[in-house]
């Protein structure tokens, strides 16, 4: 029989430099660009009250879309980060929370989809006190759970 020869453990390597704390730290939440005025909230907000009336989840999602890629072609000319747009089923849920809210109601109005299989389309209009809040707007979910915040 062979004899076995007692195994060595690995040590672990130390880093060689330490790292260094970003300067000036940077403060990140999970809604990101702060105070844009490009928020979905904020933007939705804009939306309804430029077009004064009704309007569909999807007019408001495809408009940020156009607004953001519009943004983007300025920041790729001057080198910097495009910004990441929200999904639409994303975007659909802050819709959610502003019905929830009462930011909005629905109206009577349906249009039909472009294909069949799809839900009819359901519009919202702002409602007064829609108008008047603005914490609500900026971040929906931390005013119904302030547990989060």
């Amino acid at each position: 029989m062979k004899e076995r020869r007692p195994r060595i453990k690995k040590s672990r390597k130390q880093p060689t430099r330490e790292r260094k704390p970003r300067n000036p730290p940077q403060i990140t939440g999970f809604w990101g660009r702060g105070a844009s005025l490009y928020r979905p909230g904020l933007f939705t907000k804009k939306y309804f009250e430029k077009h004064q009336g009704e309007a569909c989840c999807a007019d408001v999602y495809y408009a940020l879309s156009e607004e953001i890629e519009r943004l983007n072609a300025a920041r790729a000319e001057i080198g910097e980060t495009p910004f990441r747009r929200p999904n639409y089923s994303s975007f659909s849920r802050y819709f959610h929370w502003f019905l929830m809210l009462g930011l909005i109601e629905r109206t009577d109005r349906r249009e039909r989809a472009i294909y069949d299989f799809l839900e009819p389309r359901v519009f919202y209009k702002l409602t007064d006190k829609g108008r008047a809040e603005v914490r609500a707007w900026e971040d929906p979910v931390r005013v119904v759970h302030p547990e989060f915040g």
